[in-house]
């Protein structure tokens, strides 16, 4: 699990107002949903034990809504990734109460460009005029690193250098 993780649900149990007789909480479209929730699964259950509410995990079907929809499905707290949970901070006021660590101690993760083998690329000047899709614009690993490399490798008019596949809609 490679991103903060933002769950009210410690607040409830760290404060004692724990009243409801169920909590929702989002799993963000970053990882395989069906793995989340055998992954997650555990977690539910021991919350449910040691608390009596039921636990309910639900998928934030996308980027690009995700705060939107937290708020909309009025959930209890969710897994954030990075740029989500700044923006979870900066627009709902959250509080990071917790992140994952790695078994090697690391707690960061990557953003990656990928190329066809038979492409030729192996540089950022080879991507000119090349087809790129970006991931969502609210991800970290799937827009944000990719646009700081190519900026940090002088390209200054992204648009203009590359050519976008259009964006999907969910």
């Amino acid at each position: 699990m490679h991103y903060f993780i933002s769950v009210f649900l410690f607040i409830f149990f760290s404060s004692g107002l724990l009243h409801a007789e169920e909590l929702t909480i989002g799993l963000i479209p970053e990882q395989n949903v069906f793995k989340q929730f055998k992954r997650y699964e555990p977690l539910g259950k021991y919350i449910e034990k040691k608390t009596g509410v039921k636990i309910r995990f639900s998928v934030l079907s996308r980027y690009g809504n995700i705060i939107e929809r937290f708020q909309q499905e009025k959930m209890d707290g969710t897994f954030w990734g990075s740029f989500t949970g700044a923006l979870a901070i900066i627009k709902l006021g959250v509080e990071p109460l917790a992140r994952p660590v790695n078994p090697d101690g690391n707690s960061t993760y990557k953003g990656y460009i990928f190329t066809r083998k038979d492409s030729g690329i192996t540089s950022v000047e080879l991507m000119k005029g090349r087809v790129f899709a970006f991931v969502d614009r609210a991800t970290s690993t799937g827009y944000i690193f990719q646009v700081v490399y190519l900026k940090g490798h002088g390209v200054k008019d992204i648009d203009g250098y590359l050519t976008h596949l259009p964006q999907f809609k969910s």
